[in-house]
């Protein structure tokens, strides 16, 4: 059994605390809140042990691993002083706001022979993987576009998100994840970056389109924003090849699913796939977490070199939209696995 603590108690937080629930080898034993918050957690969280304190959890026998829920400018940091606590990691995205330090974790883990993952399920959902081994035996020919489309609801909480040197903007906090999930479909880095953003609250980026190059000659768009209303469509990914096309269904903010569809030019029939739940891939993700922390293998996916992959593309988009220049990437970025 893999004890764990959670750092934060938002949304995500409580994502993650509904979620170990259905894992079977953890259990969620501690959770740490900011100074000063109500200790009166809601239900999902069960009844772990709360306390304001970083370090009751990191100095706590009973915890094998930490949860890091906090906004992006703090991530590095809590992340470095975990590991060197001897805990594992489960780090949300994206990771922090200074790519730069992340190769530093991933060495520090495994000096210390400690499992790191970053929050990308899409990687652990079962329609998605399926798609990505389609995609990787050339059913769809070679790819010419990837498109991710991802919003969010105008009055979601946090007042961090507002403030550009705490989340990064839309680009760093939440396209990363389309990023991550155009560069895993691809299995390539991009070379050239660029991007336009819409200046909202306090001037900071809520809405942006980043358009991604790839040395294949494919192209990719990330696109989407924070002030949506709950008509509007999820979430989405299509692939498109010279053979074929998919399309990936995230459904409603009230009716949320994975739905994959798909054919190849020349069939007559189009192939889909629909699993209602989700948090699936959430669920795979921690599954394969405890997974690695008992046997010490490191992660198939999900990892801190794909995470710095994303992480340092993303903030090559954010500058690219201040320069409003393409910019490139090419030999900044680790080989793709």
């Amino acid at each position: 059994m893999i004890h764990c603590a959670i750092v934060g108690s938002g949304w995500s937080a409580g994502r993650h605390a509904r979620v170990l629930r259905r894992v079977e080898r953890s259990e969620l034993v501690r959770v740490v809140v900011e100074p000063g918050q109500p200790a009166d957690l809601p239900a999902v969280f069960g009844s772990p042990r709360v306390t304001d304190r970083l370090d009751d959890a990191l100095t706590d026998p009973d915890v094998d691993a930490v949860i890091v829920c906090t906004p992006p400018d703090t991530h590095l940091d809590i992340a470095e002083a975990v590991l060197r606590a001897g805990r594992h990691l489960v780090i949300e995205k994206p990771v922090g706001l200074s790519p730069e330090r992340i190769p530093a974790l991933e060495r520090l883990a495994a000096e210390r022979g400690l499992t790191v993952m970053v929050p990308y399920h899409f990687r652990f959902v079962p329609q998605l993987r399926t798609l990505h081994q389609r995609v990787r035996t050339g059913e769809f020919g070679a790819v010419a576009h990837a498109y991710h489309r991802m919003y969010s609801l105008r009055d979601r909480e946090g007042a961090w998100l507002w403030d550009d040197s705490r989340s990064g903007g839309i680009i760093m906090e939440s396209l990363v994840h389309g990023i991550d999930q155009i560069m895993w479909m691809l299995d390539e880095r991009p070379d050239a970056v660029t991007a336009m953003v819409h200046p909202g609250r306090n001037q900071v980026a809520d809405a942006a389109t980043v358009l991604l190059r790839f040395p294949s000659g494919a192209v990719g768009t990330v696109e989407g924003s924070w002030i949506s209303d709950a008509h509007i469509p999820f979430g989405s990914l299509d692939i498109v090849g010279t053979a074929g096309s998919a399309a990936f269904d995230r459904g409603r903010f009230d009716k949320r699913y994975f739905r994959t569809e798909s054919a190849a030019a020349d069939a007559p029939e189009t192939r889909v796939d629909v699993l209602d739940d989700d948090d699936a891939g959430f669920v795979g993700l921690h599954e394969h977490f405890a997974e690695c922390c008992t046997s010490g293998e490191p992660p198939r996916a999900a990892g801190l070199g794909e995470a710095y992959a994303a992480a340092l593309v993303a903030a090559v988009a954010v500058e690219a939209a201040r320069s409003g220049r393409q910019l490139p990437v090419t030999g900044l970025l680790p080989e793709a696995p």
